[in-house]
This record gives structure tokens, C-alpha cells and sequence, in this order.
């Protein structure tokens, strides 16, 4: 187990892992194909299956918790209604959490402290700020404290600010920039807006995760001379396949893997 946390670790943390047999596989949504997303059941089954990471999307509550959902409402993947910002964590834990299949089952919305309760270095986690409120990175660290995780945690973000603050924080893990295209010729991603981009102006990160779609041989290149990590996203059930070489691979389907 020392040697598997090692092996992602090095990969997780920036430096290219050159002696990696394989990408490390990462459940995305906490394994969104096993069970309903950003759920505990589907991080158990991913941990199940042995995979390297499980990526999680976390949001801040009305009560200042860091729990898990991606989008900014609850509708689409619970039984309620509202903006998670408004709920405090004991509603959002209350709310029925939808299957792969759309139906509702026992399940909750769980905190982040759930997560790494359950982890527990056993694989490591993949931490995806989705709101910039300017108070989720404190707790975040906070969290990550309290369970001595940051030698297996990470935290990805489209968002700069979020990056930037956890950096002015001296945050104790990795910090990894999600992008979806480079555009050609030009020094500038989109990113959920579009930003100007250069290794230089992102010195501080460990590794960029682009969308699979857009990822171009010559970005992945460059990026991994610059000694940084290059992470794919989101591969479906039957793209098992990779052309570029690159550090991991963040799947609903990590099974297929």
C-alpha cells in the first residue's frame, strides 16, 4: 500500500512519472457509473475495484460545511430543491440522492469529512472546488487537517481564484488546473471563461487536467517538459483507449479500466 500511495502520489504531485506502467485511474464523481454521483456508496465501490483516486466535486453550504455536489442546484441529483449555498448541511443531508437509473435511494448528501473518513489513505483523493465564495478554501484545509490527509489529497479547480488563494494559503497538497481547450496558436485556454495561459503563469501547479477531447500532443508535450502532471477527462464505458502520454485518466467507468 506504501508503494501504490508512492507511485500516485508522484504522479498526482507534478513531477513526470516516466516508470508508470499505466495512467493512474480516477473515479470521477466519486465513481459515477457504480453508484449515484459524489456519493459515498460510489467511492466504496470505486475503492472496491482498487482504483488510484477518486475525484469528488464539493460546494460550500449555508453553515460553512464542504459538501459534496457538482452542480450549483440540488434538483438534478436529489429529491430537493434549491441552491446548495442556501442549505445548511443538515437539509442537504436529509435530501435523497438519485441513481444512475434516476431513482431516489437512502443515501444523503455527504460532507467532505465523510469522504476522507472513508478513504483514509486507501487511495487518493481528487478535490474539485466548484464555487469561489472565498470561504471554501479555508474549509477545505480545514478539512484536510482534521483528518492528516494532505499527503493523499489534491484540489482541482477551473477556477484561478481558487487556486490562487489556496495557494497564497501554502494549501500542504497539490494544486491542479482544470482546463478544456488551448486555443491553437494563441496563449489562451478556455476554462469556463477564457484566460491567458502560460507554464510560467501557472508555476505553482502540479498538473493540468484538459478535457480529453481537445487534449493535443504538442500541449501535452510541452506541459510534461515543464515537469507537470497532465490528467485526461471524463472517458465514458467504452473509451478504454489513450493516444497521448499522460499521468491519468479521470473516468466515470473506472471498472473498464
Amino acid at each position: 500500500m506504501l508503494f501504490h500511495l508512492l507511485l500516485f502520489g508522484s504522479c498526482l504531485g507534478g513531477r513526470v512519472c516516466e516508470w508508470c506502467p499505466r495512467p493512474a485511474v480516477i473515479a470521477h464523481r466519486g465513481g459515477a457509473s457504480l453508484a449515484p454521483e459524489n456519493s459515498l456508496s460510489a467511492i466504496a465501490a470505486a475503492l472496491a475495484l482498487g482504483v488510484d483516486a477518486v475525484e469528488v466535486d464539493v460546494r460550500l453550504s449555508a453553515d460553512g460545511r464542504v459538501v459534496l455536489m457538482h452542480d450549483e442546484r440540488v434538483d438534478r441529483t436529489t429529491d430537493g430543491c434549491g441552491c446548495v449555498r442556501d442549505m445548511s448541511s443538515d437539509v442537504l443531508s436529509s435530501l435523497r440522492l438519485r441513481g444512475t437509473d434516476g431513482v431516489l435511494t437512502p443515501e444523503g448528501v455527504p460532507l467532505l469529512d465523510d469522504v476522507l473518513a472513508l478513504v483514509n489513505g486507501r487511495c487518493s483523493v481528487l478535490i474539485d472546488v466548484k464555487c469561489a465564495s472565498g470561504e471554501v478554501e479555508r474549509a477545505v484545509l480545514d478539512v484536510v487537517e482534521r483528518y492528516d490527509a494532505a499527503e493523499w489529497v489534491a484540489v482541482q479547480s477551473f477556477n484561478d481564484a481558487v487556486l490562487e488563494r489556496l495557494n497564497a494559503l501554502e494549501a500542504p497538497f497539490p494544486l491542479e488546473k482544470l482546463v478544456v481547450f488551448k486555443f491553437p496558436l494563441l496563449p489562451f485556454i478556455f476554462d469556463s471563461g477564457v484566460s491567458y495561459f502560460s507554464v510560467d503563469k501557472y508555476s505553482y501547479i502540479s498538473s493540468f487536467n484538459i478535457s480529453r477531447h481537445f487534449a493535443r500532443r504538442g500541449l501535452v508535450e510541452k506541459i510534461r517538459r515543464a515537469g507537470k502532471s497532465v490528467k485526461l477527462w471524463t472517458f465514458g464505458e467504452d473509451e478504454v483507449f489513450l493516444q497521448l502520454p499522460v499521468d491519468g485518466v479521470i473516468t466515470d467507468f473506472p471498472q473498464s479500466w
